[in-house]
């Protein structure tokens, strides 16, 4: 005890005279004070200046929201909830309690990843099938637009059920399911008509003077993906669509087609075609492309890689394929082949250039969020000669593009702007007027003639009614100025493409178009 008084009495006079008096031991350093816990503020503040979140970047939304549950972490009486779990609670109890809101945020999801992920329910991926097979619920009929009317011009199977419903030829439709739709466009009045398959639609059509009700019965209804044509100087035309599931036997009867009369020089139009399945343009490729690799596909998971091949002996036909900027996809998988090979070349402007693959995946009706099918990009696909191609497209051996004129308003009948025409009149300012109505879509029938009859009345009504005039039928001046100045802004498309690739093959353009069908799409 004297032995640390005068080890304390040392120290203190140390102390006093400034004297260093070091302790025989080594006094313990205080522990450095915590960090201070930063403000909710700079918390806040943290939160906003991150736009990436582990490398991805993140919306507006998505900040105020991470903000909000921050708020609620720090602040809330029950500080056992983390922010995470608040976004958590937040999130499960919206999607419980907003109806739609879980088939919104998955398509959003999947639409997240790439431009050909995707989300569907069950009714979108049926209409999704039915675009790339082209095939719709009809029921059985075919259709032009005259004047005010949508006419019955035809039936897609003979003696099938449209005709055993009592629809003619020459039927004008007048209501759909008691909508009345005269005035309504072609494409309006089909849409209406389709719908699910085995279900019925009434429908209303002027027979005649006579008003007929009619139910026609919704059936499928498959338009080809494959159309051909026997152009002059022995030069074939083959369209293809889309590739669907009948594509390549369509492809095969139209190829046999034009080796049955001789053709060895073939136009391939894959203009707007923006793909379909991968294993149906496989097997056309595997139809005129020489033994060899058609494409390689690579998977994520290695043990997945296909290479598929044509197994051909040789190429006995030389091909000019058409491509513009919506040839896509298994389009391409097609063109890149033929053109890899050697067996023909590419006309047109750059593809579009969507060189992966998507495999659906359905989730069933038995799962509690209901039947949905997924599409998901897995793989890509390589080119014969080994090119990558996606996101930059193929590029044309002859690169052209079609062009727009001004209508040459010298190659058609005048208007006089004198003399009113109207029903019973006879003149050549009514076929000025028929001839400048079809080109816009308002009237369907023929302009061999000068005769004003009530068909012409009604594609005239028509016309004034869009126009805001009265909509009386009658051609007089301020219809006859309207109708020439809509007239005068038309635009005549020349199809470069098409004909380029008919001269390099030896033919003249002015033969062109005169053509024999040899298979063609159903209406």
């Amino acid at each position: 005890m004297k032995g640390l008084k005068k080890y304390a009495a040392a120290c203190l006079c140390a102390a006093v005279i400034g004297v260093s008096a070091a302790p025989a031991y080594a006094a313990p350093t205080p522990a450095p004070s915590a960090t201070p816990k930063p403000s909710i503020d700079e918390m806040v503040r943290e939160i906003q200046s991150e736009r990436v979140i582990d490398g991805i970047p993140v919306s507006g939304e998505f900040i105020n929201y991470r903000i909000l549950a921050l708020y609620i972490s720090q602040l809330y009486i029950d500080d056992s909830i983390s922010q995470n779990d608040a976004m958590l609670m937040g999130l499960s109890k919206y999607l419980e309690e907003h109806e739609g809101a879980l088939d919104e945020m998955l398509k959003s999801m999947f639409s997240s990843l790439d431009p050909y992920s995707e989300f569907m329910t069950g009714e979108e991926f049926v209409e999704f099938q039915n675009a790339v097979e082209q095939t719709f619920y009809g029921i059985g009929l075919t259709f032009r637009q005259s004047g005010e009317y949508v006419e019955i011009t035809g039936f897609v199977e003979e003696d099938g059920l449209a005709e055993e419903s009592g629809f003619q030829i020459g039927d004008k439709i007048v209501k759909v399911n008691g909508i009345d739709v005269v005035g309504w466009p072609l494409d309006d009045i089909r849409n209406r008509i389709l719908g699910e398959v085995n279900t019925t639609v009434s429908i209303t059509v002027l027979r005649g003077d006579e008003y007929v009700d009619l139910v026609g019965i919704r059936t499928e209804v498959r338009q080809d993906t494959v159309s051909c044509a026997m152009l002059e100087n022995n030069i074939g035309y083959i369209r293809i669509l889309s590739f669907g599931s009948n594509t390549a036997d369509e492809f095969r009867e139209a190829l046999n087609s034009l080796s049955d009369r001789g053709v060895k020089k073939i136009i391939l139009d894959l203009r707007d075609n923006g793909g379909g399945r991968m294993d149906a343009a496989v097997s056309v490729a595997g139809m005129i492309v020489p033994k060899g690799k058609i494409v390689d596909v690579k998977y994520r998971q290695p043990e997945y890689d296909v290479t598929y091949n044509s197994y051909l002996p040789s190429a006995d036909k030389r091909f000019i394929v058409l491509v513009n900027g919506m040839t896509a996809s298994a389009s391409e998988i097609l063109a890149s082949a033929i053109q890899d090979s050697g067996v023909g070349k590419l006309y047109g402007t750059q593809t579009y250039g969507k060189a992966v693959v998507q495999q659906t995946y359905p989730l069933g009706s038995g799962a509690s969020y209901g039947s949905y099918v997924f599409k998901l990009t897995v793989a890509q696909y390589i080119t014969r000669n080994g090119n990558e191609i996606n996101g930059v497209g193929l590029t044309p051996d002859v690169e052209i593009e079609n062009t727009r004129e001004p209508i040459d308003a010298l190659e058609y009948t005048p208007f006089d702007f004198r003399t009113k025409w109207s029903i019973g009149d006879s003149g050549k300012g009514i076929r000025a007027a028929k001839e400048r109505l079809y080109l816009l879509g308002y009237y369907a029938g023929s302009s061999d003639n000068e005769d004003f009859f009530q068909d012409l009345q009604s594609a005239v009504k028509t016309f004034q009614m869009d126009m805001g005039l009265i909509p009386y039928g009658i051609i007089d001046i301020p219809t006859q100025v309207l109708m020439e100045n809509r007239f005068e802004q038309l635009e005549k498309l020349t199809d470069n493409q098409l004909e380029e690739a008919y001269k390099a093959f030896g033919g003249r353009v002015e033969d062109l178009y005169e053509t024999e069908e040899v298979t063609s799409a159903e209406e």
